[in-house]
């Protein structure tokens, strides 16, 4: 996505630390040290700001540094929303797994059965295909007509949620779906996914989540937005390198696929309540870190796809579940191990373009390791 170039300078401010533990007081760990040099590491390497929440056993750590807007030097504080990305994928595949759940719908049910005549051979794709990006959906990004308007740097283009769905999934399928051993991520099979959520609920899918994660978790500073910038505090989006302000982007072509606007906080508190099975009852928990496919990639760094999440092994031997989000100005990574023991969210007002430096890119991975490793 094009827009206008500015140049300007980033300087590291001093941002906020709080470690919160189980007492009225506790200390900050030698690792909370560890995680502000590394998120301040990230900023000075050209990072606008970062925020992130970590938790180890009992030991809460929440670190905010750098700025919100550059422009006006605006410190980057708790309560600033970031446009998640793809994280957003977990809260659609939780609200279509407790439809599992009610019997309103079911894994094996076909896309016609309960939108005809919306998708290219929809008869033969399930929802646990469009759950896992089995299905052989191509993605509406590499669709030319689509994506166009926001290539040319018409940002607020808007598009109907269901044209989206519609369009994208005439194009050649990327394979047969099902077919053994392949993915293909495919935001395409979230817009399905969002617009079935909408047809068996009766209610526009910012209304469902509202009703069925965000209000009943209390996750005060989370949102789909319906328009082009977010309600309340936020992070202002830059592309790296360049500094490209992306914050003013059409809810339309993020929607199901990556619209939500949250905290750190927020995150972390809608992961605990999915491990602990209050959103979903346990066993379909289980289904969704159940792997379907694993992807291409070294055997130390080994990923799998379940149903909305991602299954991960770091090198360090410790496996995660969750998701990650990237759009142009934002970037996002929420995931706890497998004991439920850590947890780590992480989001930087930049993202995209030709990628992070090398010194943000370490910093932002040091952070990864010390939540989730040491």
């Amino acid at each position: 996505m094009k827009t206008s170039l500015r140049t300007l300078t980033l300087l590291p401010i001093a941002g906020l630390v709080l470690c919160v533990g189980a007492g009225p007081t506790h200390a900050a760990s030698p690792v909370t040290a560890k995680l502000v040099k590394a998120a301040d590491a990230a900023v000075a390497a050209g990072i606008p700001g970062v925020s992130l929440y970590v938790r180890r056993g009992a030991e809460e750590t929440v670190v905010v540094r750098g700025r919100a807007d550059v422009a006006r030097g605006t410190p980057m504080t708790i309560n600033d929303g970031f446009r998640v990305g793809s994280v957003t994928k977990m809260f659609v595949a939780t609200v279509v797994m407790q439809l599992v759940a009610e019997h309103r719908l079911a894994l094996d049910d076909t896309v016609e059965q309960h939108l005809p005549g919306l998708v290219r051979n929809g008869r033969s794709i399930t929802y646990a295909e469009l759950l896992s990006h089995t299905s052989g959906l191509p993605d509406y990004f590499s669709n030319k007509r689509i994506y166009g308007p926001y290539d040319r740097g018409n940002l607020t283009f808007h598009w109907a949620h269901a044209a989206i769905a519609h369009i994208s999934s005439a194009d050649k399928p990327v394979f047969a779906p099902g077919a053994r051993g392949r993915f293909a991520y495919s935001n395409t099979g979230y817009y399905v996914l969002g617009l079935t959520i909408e047809k068996l609920t009766g209610r526009s899918l910012e209304i469902a989540l509202q009703q069925r994660i965000i209000g009943p978790l209390g996750l005060t500073h989370t949102t789909l937005p319906r328009t082009a910038v977010p309600a309340g505090p936020y992070a202002h989006g830059y592309t790296t390198p360049g500094n490209q302000e992306m914050t003013a982007i059409s809810p339309s072509i993020l929607w199901a696929a990556g619209g939500l606007v949250s905290t750190p906080a927020d995150i972390a508190r809608f992961f605990r309540a999915l491990d602990s099975g209050r959103l979903l009852p346990k066993p379909l928990v289980r289904s969704m870190r159940t792997p379907r496919v694993t992807l291409p990639g070294p055997p130390s760094h080994r990923q799998q796809i379940g149903l909305g999440l991602f299954l991960t092994t770091l090198p360090c031997g410790v496996a995660t579940w969750g998701h990650g989000g990237d759009l142009p100005g934002y970037t996002t990574q929420a995931y706890m191990s497998a004991d439920g023991r850590r947890q780590i969210v992480v989001a930087v007002n930049a993202g995209e373009e030709s990628g992070f430096r090398p010194a943000a890119a370490i910093a932002l991975g040091k952070l990864v390791d010390l939540a989730l490793c040491s």
